[in-house]
């Protein structure tokens, strides 16, 4: 099950908004919500279901524990990239290595939770019908999940889930080409400061506007097309999900 990001904001509770931002991801052409696991919220029970992890058929990540969900999200050169949510709804990245290709590339700007080893990832093919395909190693990062779309396009995110007006679509079109072009000067920068970063490893991050993480940002927001076919103000960052230091 393909994974797309759909919309962020601020989860409410019964007394009023829980700071952290939420993720909503399009499953099946259905929109899920989860809320972005803090780091202090990171635990040994996280710990101990992961152990238990083991690639599907459909090559998704299943847990020995009810409750547990995970939507695959992303490959590259040297891993595969799962969102997982547990079962209080909170999701973070894991990114599972690919034996004898890891080139060390990390998320140069954002939060890593833990290392592990996964007993049964280890030696365990991306794809049982490929000769040359990923085989991965047992080793995991897990890290804070990063939602946007790369400078070289939306990726899995080709359009909302539901269908916008034509002025939203011009509207989002216009506000997605100025994000890239503002960036551009910060993204030349940055290829100087790390090895493989390219258009296809370093995204537009999209934030809330009341930006809970308090991560910096470009001064003026943009308004910003999600899944549910409508323009939200969103503030925009560039942030390097894949590269190595110089």
């Amino acid at each position: 099950m393909a994974v797309r990001v759909a919309t962020i904001g601020r989860r409410r509770g019964a007394t009023g908004p829980v700071k952290g931002a939420d993720i909503r991801y399009v499953v099946d052409g259905r929109v899920q919500t989860a809320v972005k696991l803090p780091p202090s919220s990171w635990d040994e029970s996280h710990r101990r279901v992961l152990l238990t992890a083991t690639l599907s058929p459909q090559r998704e990540l299943v847990f020995g524990v009810p409750g547990w969900r995970s939507c695959w999200i992303g490959a590259g050169e040297e891993k595969a990239v799962f969102l997982v949510i547990d079962p209080q709804d909170r999701a973070f990245a894991v990114e599972v290595l690919a034996r004898g290709s890891y080139l060390q590339g990390h998320l140069a700007e954002g939060h890593y939770l833990d290392e592990l080893y996964l007993p049964g990832l280890s030696n365990v093919r991306w794809d049982e019908r490929s000769l040359c395909g990923h085989v991965f190693s047992g080793q995991v990062k897990v890290r804070e999940f990063i939602f946007g779309t790369t400078l070289a396009g939306p990726g899995l995110r080709q359009a909302p889930a539901v269908r916008p007006s034509w002025l939203a679509r011009l509207i989002g079109g216009i506000s997605h080409a100025w994000a890239a072009w503002v960036v551009y000067p910060r993204y030349h920068r940055m290829r100087r400061r790390y090895r493989d970063a390219h258009e296809a490893n370093v995204m537009i991050e999209v934030m809330p506007i009341s930006n809970p993480e308090k991560k910096s940002h470009y001064l003026l927001p943009i308004p910003w097309l999600e899944e549910d076919g409508r323009l939200h103000l969103r503030h925009y960052r560039l942030t390097p999900i894949d590269v190595r230091a110089r």
